[in-house]
């Protein structure tokens, strides 16, 4: 494919894809393997480049660091330096940056032109943390000796290092200004004697914002925004085609949605997805130099937009497709939150059922049950599927519907025990006597106290609860089966009664 001056270049779009299932040194491969490498490198989006290299890991990839455009660059350092909104820029990440540029490519100029790019604000902070300048038409050398200390190739500058473990970079950062402009790193060595450091830090954030801003990375608030609770109404969503009532396990709908778009409407629709994801990273405070959690995050935000076109769209791809093409991302991304919100209500409800009056988190609920009710009550309501080991967000109505049966399922276990007497209520009193946390009371365990305690014709006590593992008693499994199905009369209760009853089996 042909690009801007009709160079040859690979198909842009098509690795940018590739890149997102990539993982590790399959991207450096893939990247490396173009006809032209660097040509490929600087006609990436800034972001997608960045967090390339973060998956990465930026040491091992210096190559990549280095072939960067300035403006690459300088996104790179804006993503990486500012942890939060109340922390100025760490020196030691920017140093980091211009350490690996220098060391991935052997063309110097270049390297000074990335250098360059950064705003001489950040500069000037970095190096008024890192030295102490003494200018020497203005005042005699320091009485005592300064350390680690060295003048200015104009020899104007006396420069005192604070002890950071940086010199050797910082140094040779100082020999690089001078390098490329002597006058006006002069005029920087200057103007860091007498700038506050509060100036310089709201000027170089005020840049940093502004450039983020122009890429679709948006604010605190504005980012918060996208995950509030959609506006409620009764607004009629299409019902899905016969036989597409739920979306078989697959390619994502999103994916699907965005092939068939081309020319404008892709392009504002990938825009549309990259300022969705980046709402998700910054909603949540993500460190954007924490590899696991920047993928995590994005492939849950990618999720919440595919479920919310299933939703708009009745799981239909043409219609997804018109969706994504005339619908504000907000929109799209706030319909499929609502599904998740939903759910967190009923699971918020259901909690509260199952606890016992002195515990403060934990429910009765056995696994997974519990942890599909814990997931869900996160601030970002997300699916715990049983048999996974890290809950994710909901993708698909599937997903919906599976995490509806399992809080069917466990609606019916708190009414199971609340049939045979096993209220949290009543099991809270019970835990007490015996002596034991609300943590390790679980439906199973209590339930085998009970027949346990009818077998041997004594008071109920879940005393046995602390006792070392012992034989399963004669007719156990016979009398707990009785005991369920006395007190089923639907198919969740009837779901719950059978995982009760084999995690029951299993309890002591």
């Amino acid at each position: 494919m042909s690009e801007g001056n009709g160079s040859a270049i690979l198909d842009v779009r098509g690795t940018r894809r590739a890149l997102q299932s990539a993982r590790g040194k399959q991207k450096l491969d893939l990247i490396l393997s173009a006809p032209d490498p660097e040509q490929l490198v600087r006609a990436l989006p800034a972001q997608d480049l960045y967090f390339t290299l973060i998956d990465l890991g930026p040491d091992d990839a210096t190559e990549l660091v280095a072939m960067a455009s300035p403006e690459q660059f300088r996104h790179f350092v804006d993503m990486s330096a500012w942890r939060g909104p109340e922390e100025g820029p760490r020196p030691s990440e920017v140093l980091r940056w211009l350490r690996l540029s220098r060391e991935g490519g052997a063309d110097l100029e270049k390297f000074r032109e990335q250098l360059m790019s950064l705003d001489i604000e950040l500069l000037a902070l970095l190096l008024r943390r890192e030295v102490t300048v003494h200018d020497l038409t203005d005042e005699e050398p320091p009485p005592h000796d300064p350390g680690m200390a060295y003048f200015t190739p104009d020899r104007r500058f006396l420069l005192e290092f604070k002890g950071s473990s940086e010199y050797a970079t910082v140094r040779q950062l100082i020999d690089d200004l001078y390098a490329q402009d002597p006058f006006g790193a002069g005029r920087l060595l200057e103007s860091i004697r007498w700038e506050l450091p509060t100036e310089l830090e709201e000027s170089a954030r005020r840049w940093r914002d502004g450039r983020l801003r122009d890429i679709g990375v948006p604010e605190f608030e504005e980012a918060i925004s996208f995950q509030a609770r959609p506006p409620q109404g009764k607004e009629e969503r299409p019902k899905p085609a016969p036989g597409q009532a739920l979306r078989a396990a697959g390619r994502p709908l999103l994916d699907e949605a965005l092939d068939l778009l081309s020319g404008e409407e892709l392009e504002r629709a990938e825009e549309g997805v990259i300022y969705a994801a980046n709402s998700a990273l910054v909603a949540n405070r993500v460190s954007l130099d924490d590899p696991d959690e920047v993928r995590e995050q994005l492939a849950q935000a990618r999720a919440t937009l595919s479920l919310g076109l299933e939703l708009l769209s009745g799981g239909e791809v043409e219609r997804a497709a018109r969706v994504l093409a005339q619908t504000a991302i907000r929109g799209v991304f706030q319909a499929g939150m609502g599904e998740a919100y939903r759910l967190q209500s009923r699971a918020r409800k259901i909690a509260a059922s199952a606890r016992l009056p002195q515990a403060q988190s934990a429910t009765v609920l056995d696994e997974p049950l519990e942890s599909v009710v814990q997931a869900l009550l996160r601030q970002r309501p997300l699916f715990h599927e049983p048999g996974q080991r890290r809950p994710r967000a909901l993708g698909t109505r599937a997903d919906v519907a599976a995490a509806e049966a399992l809080l069917d399922e466990a609606e019916a276990t708190v009414a199971l025990l609340s049939a045979l007497g096993l209220s949290p209520a009543e099991l809270g009193k019970k835990a007490e006597d015996a002596g034991l946390g609300p943590a390790v009371v679980k439906a199973s365990g209590a339930l085998r106290a009970l027949v346990e305690s009818r077998l041997r014709g004594e008071p109920f006590s879940l005393r046995a609860a602390e006792e070392e593992p012992k034989e399963k008693p004669a007719g156990l499994d016979q009398k707990l089966d009785e005991l369920l199905r006395s007190a089923v009369h639907d198919d969740a209760g009837r779901r719950a009664a059978d995982r009760l009853l084999v995690a029951a089996a299993k309890a002591a």
